[in-house]
């Protein structure tokens, strides 16, 4: 049964790359597929938690589901079949590394490397971030969608980002909650305010993504009590070089 476990990551994230990648050229079968692909990966998930329904299992779903679906409504608006492609080998690829990190902490905890959980679930929400919130801004563009429902999407996809990364962390809920509500409104905000702005839609998910990005690498390192004045400037000036290089390569309209 270990052996199925550990194959069980390779096997998904092959099936996620050709599914994927198979919505590119039948868009007829999108729905099917990324529902089968999201069946497998709680399965996968199940199975790597002892097959036990729990916060284990929960906790341990919420990066990487977000991720596929983030990536499959993100390629929903590329135009570039060789880019759906890209972010489909991307998605096959980063799960399979969750996934078998996951296996090597439930069960091979000499081959896990230390904080690798920690350290993609950082990843992985601030990558989520940018390709879903695109996508919301993606569908107020060309779709016209409900500005308030797409404000309530991204609140609830932030709180439950949050929630995911500040457990990796092993932080406490009840001391992460009035970060997370700070953090989730502040976003929240800067989604509306973006909305207003004549930019395009992958331009207003980087930005936020560059603010998200800002502000957790901060949170983590307060949270692992490594927070000094360093790496508050270092954040600072990565984040600000990153802004203003969005900002001037964007094409405002």
């Amino acid at each position: 049964m270990l052996v199925v476990k550990h194959f069980s990551p390779y096997l998904l994230g092959g099936f996620i790359f050709f599914g994927l990648g198979l919505t590119v050229f039948v868009p007829i079968l999108m729905w099917p597929i990324i529902a089968f692909l999201s069946l497998g990966l709680i399965f996968i998930v199940w199975l790597l938690s002892d097959k036990k329904i729990g916060n284990e299992f929960y906790n341990s779903l919420i990066a990487p589901f977000l991720l596929l679906w983030s990536v499959f409504l993100f390629n929903l608006f590329l135009e570039s079949n060789i880019a759906k492609i890209i972010f489909s080998v991307l998605a096959g690829f980063f799960i399979f590394i969750y996934l078998e990190q996951l296996f090597y902490y439930r069960y091979l905890p000499k081959r896990y490397q230390a904080n690798a959980l920690e350290n993609l679930s950082f990843y992985f929400v601030i990558f989520s971030l940018f390709l879903f919130s695109s996508s919301l801004f993606g569908f107020y563009i060309f779709l016209h969608a409900p500005r308030a429902l797409l404000l309530v999407a991204m609140v609830i996809f932030t709180l439950v980002s949050n929630y995911q990364l500040f457990w990796a962390l092993k932080v406490n809920f009840w001391e992460s909650w009035p970060y997370n509500t700070v953090l989730t409104l502040a976003l929240f905000e800067f989604f509306y305010v973006l909305m207003l702005l004549p930019t395009s839609f992958a331009v207003n998910g980087a930005m936020m993504a560059i603010l998200y990005y800002l502000t957790l690498g901060i949170l983590r390192y307060h949270f692992m009590d490594r927070l000094d004045r360093r790496i508050i400037k270092r954040y600072l000036i990565i984040g600000g070089l990153m802004f203003i290089f969005v900002a001037v390569s964007a094409r405002w309209t």
